[in-house]
């Protein structure tokens, strides 16, 4: 949740103030190494700043990411400032901090029409929920049910939607859905009974979220390394905001199983939608969903 993910506000507010200040002054070539072992950004992350041409560049990319980085990233970034001897820089950013409160009350008491859409009841017309718990409704109707979404309130809208990412296209991005459920007999692997209920809910609700899905059922690894591989080079991607990509299947820590019981490496998933293998969704949210169940858990 962003509540328990997010940058505070008024650090947010700091940065922003200050951002063409930092774009000019900021060093980062030792100080990204101080985030990497304060777990604040990871090493794919710093090749994506140092793949920047100039250090303006590389410094923007960094303030891009640093907001999303978590709770922590702000007090993290002040620290590797005083570490790499750039105390200067830190003084301007707690000032500002300073003179922000006035600013910052204001903006939380923003009018609810500022938000992109109402958020009432009303929604429920054009977005029918499921009313019932989920487990139930699974178990009573003919198909699965469209599984329940929790819109958040307003005033959860107003305070977060600095931090999130811009999610308005049309579809909201593309999604893929593996399931495996039965396996060969050479695998050893027994059948995932109620894995292609799990599919079925899974792609409804992608759907139901503005999605458009595409699934594909018991694959081998290299089957399912072939699919990912041309999902992730749909040029479709380039014209929404978003990707997810979910693996159903029995799985081991690190991996999930081909139907024919050969394993597929997730990093290598991962990798095939890095920014180098996968420039159409640079800089957007690309969205892993695992269910690898091993063996009879």
């Amino acid at each position: 949740m962003l509540a328990a993910c997010g940058m505070q506000r008024c650090h947010q507010e700091a940065l922003k103030k200050n951002r063409v200040m930092l774009a000019k002054q900021l060093v980062l070539n030792v100080l990204v190494e101080h985030m990497v072992e304060k777990n604040i950004i990871t090493t794919e992350m710093v090749e994506m700043i140092q793949a920047k041409s100039g250090s303006f560049d590389r410094n923007v990319e960094f303030l891009n990411l640093l907001p999303k980085r978590g709770p922590n990233a702000f007090s993290a970034f002040c620290e590797a400032l005083r570490e790499t001897q750039q105390q200067h820089l830190e003084a301007v950013i707690l000032k500002t901090m300073s003179n922000l409160s006035h600013e910052i009350a204001r903006l939380e008491h923003c009018h609810e029409s500022d938000l992109p859409y109402a958020v009432s009841e009303s929604c429920n017309l054009k977005r029918p929920r499921c009313l019932e718990p989920m487990e139930h409704s699974l178990d009573n109707g003919d198909g699965p049910a469209i599984p329940p979404v929790k819109y958040c309130s307003p005033e959860f809208y107003r305070n977060h939607q600095h931090l999130a990412y811009k999610l308005t296209s049309e579809p909201r991005g593309l999604a893929l859905i593996l399931s495996n459920v039965r396996f060969s007999s050479e695998s050893d692997l027994e059948y995932r009974a109620g894995g292609d209920v799990d599919c079925a809910s899974l792609e409804m609700l992608f759907k139901h979220l503005g999605y458009r899905v595409s699934v594909l059922c018991d694959q081998t690894a290299q089957e399912m390394q072939n699919a990912l591989e041309r999902f992730s080079k749909l040029r479709d991607h380039q014209d929404v905001d978003s990707c997810i990509t979910a693996l159903l299947s029995h799985g081991v820590e690190g991996g999930v199983y081909g139907s024919d019981g050969k394993l597929l490496e997730l990093q290598e998933v991962f990798r095939l939608f890095d920014n180098a293998n996968c420039p159409n969704l640079q800089n957007k949210p690309k969205m892993f969903f695992i269910q690898a169940c091993r063996g009879g858990e």
